[in-house]
């Protein structure tokens, strides 16, 4: 089905769902959806609905659910992306590509390097905008569960409880990334432009993470974790 359309649950078979004022305006002023017409509607925890539109007025817009059309169990290999904050629209471009290259945890982390604010109103702003980058990802690669948005904070803060995975932590000249990696949970630790502070890479060391490097090329703060992403999903087999 071409439309998808994210849709917060909890949902259920047969429910008429009135529309927030943000997915009306994308029903009816972005997909130009009408009264009847069929779409798919997720609610991230990985199922997805055939619906119908029901209402297409901008203020009461409504979809009816219809019948289940799919069902995703939740990702068997958690890859999370550690990620240093980086300016305006290439944090944007890394949180939306890393939705689609299948990330399933997304942390910001405010580094020594990160030339942003770090006032606590702005970073809840930045939250919500993030948010909505990944819900629109989602509905546009057809994945029926959205990454889990962190909390910001600081690489010894994340540190001090980790996920239960192996760590890479990218650094420019370091042994390049292996071929392949044992499947298994993963947290890939990117840096901000001009890369990690020499005192986070020895402090992730302490803590168990694997210093590795993307070749000889320089890539962008924004390029690196894509690189990064897809070489995993890649090594996996794009499982």
């Amino acid at each position: 089905m071409k439309h998808r359309l994210y849709v917060p649950g909890p949902l259920q078979t047969g429910q008429t769902v009135q529309l927030q004022p943000d997915r009306a305006h994308y029903l009816g002023r972005v997909l130009r959806l009408r009264r009847g017409s069929e779409l798919l509607c997720f609610d991230g925890r990985g199922t997805a609905w055939r619906a119908e539109v029901e209402d297409d007025r901008s203020r009461t817009a409504a979809v009816r659910l219809l019948e289940v059309a799919d069902r995703q169990p939740e990702p068997r290999l958690r890859l999370h992306l550690v990620q240093g904050l980086l300016k305006g629209s290439a944090m944007d471009q890394v949180v939306q590509k890393a939705t689609e290259l299948g990330a399933t945890d997304l942390w910001p982390i405010l580094a020594a390097r990160s030339n942003v604010s770090s006032e606590p109103s702005r970073q809840q702003r930045r939250l919500t905008h993030w948010r909505r980058i990944i819900e629109s990802a989602c509905e546009q690669c057809g994945q029926l569960h959205l990454p889990v948005l962190h909390e910001p904070s600081d690489l010894a803060t994340f540190l001090a409880a980790p996920p239960d995975a192996r760590m890479l932590m990218l650094s420019p000249g370091a042994p390049a990334m292996p071929m392949s990696l044992p499947e298994g949970p993963l947290a890939l630790l990117i840096g901000p432009e001009g890369g990690w502070h020499p005192q986070e890479i020895s402090l992730g060391e302490r803590q168990g993470a694997d210093v590795r490097g993307l070749g000889a090329l320089v890539l962008r703060a924004e390029t690196a974790p894509l690189a990064a992403l897809a070489a995993v999903r890649h090594g996996w087999g794009w499982r």
